[in-house]
C-alpha cells in the first residue's frame, strides 16, 4: 500500500473552510452560570490534555524507507504544521474556551458581589 500520494480512495474530497457570520454570543440564565462555568472548565481541561499529547507525539520513519519517511513527514505536517493543522485547531479552541471561562468567572464574581452566593436566586425577583 502506497500512502504518499495523498491517501487512498478515488478522488479527493473538496477542502472547505469554515465561514463565520460574526461574533458569537453565549446567553446563560444567571442561575446556570456556575454549572456552565464548570462545564467549560472541564472541556478546557480535556482540550489542554489533547494539546499536551499532540505536542508529545513522536512521529518517526518507522521502516527507514522513502514511503515511511514521506508518510511520517505528511502526518507531522497535518498534526503540527500550518494554520489548518490539528494543533492549530485545538489551540484555537483552547483559547476560545479560556475566553469564555474568564468571562463567566467575571460574571459569576459580579453576581456574587451583588446578590450573594445563592446562585439559585440570581436574577429571580418577586413580582
Amino acid at each position: 500500500m502506497f500512502v504518499d500520494g495523498g491517501g487512498g480512495g478515488g478522488g479527493s474530497a473538496p477542502v472547505t473552510t469554515p465561514t463565520y457570520s460574526g461574533p458569537q454570543q453565549l446567553q446563560i440564565e444567571p442561575s446556570a452560570i456556575p454549572t456552565a462555568l464548570s462545564a467549560f472548565q472541564e472541556a478546557h481541561q480535556a482540550v489542554t490534555a489533547k494539546v499536551r499529547d499532540l505536542h508529545a507525539l513522536d512521529v518517526r520513519e518507522w521502516a527507514a524507507d522513502p514511503v515511511s519517511g514521506a508518510t511520517a513527514m505528511r502526518f507531522s505536517e497535518r498534526t503540527s504544521g500550518g494554520g489548518d493543522s490539528a494543533m492549530a485547531c485545538l489551540e484555537g479552541y483552547q483559547k476560545q474556551l479560556e475566553r469564555v471561562i474568564k468571562t463567566l468567572e467575571i460574571t459569576k464574581a459580579e453576581y456574587t458581589r451583588l446578590e450573594g452566593s445563592n446562585a439559585a436566586l440570581w436574577g429571580k425577583y418577586d413580582a
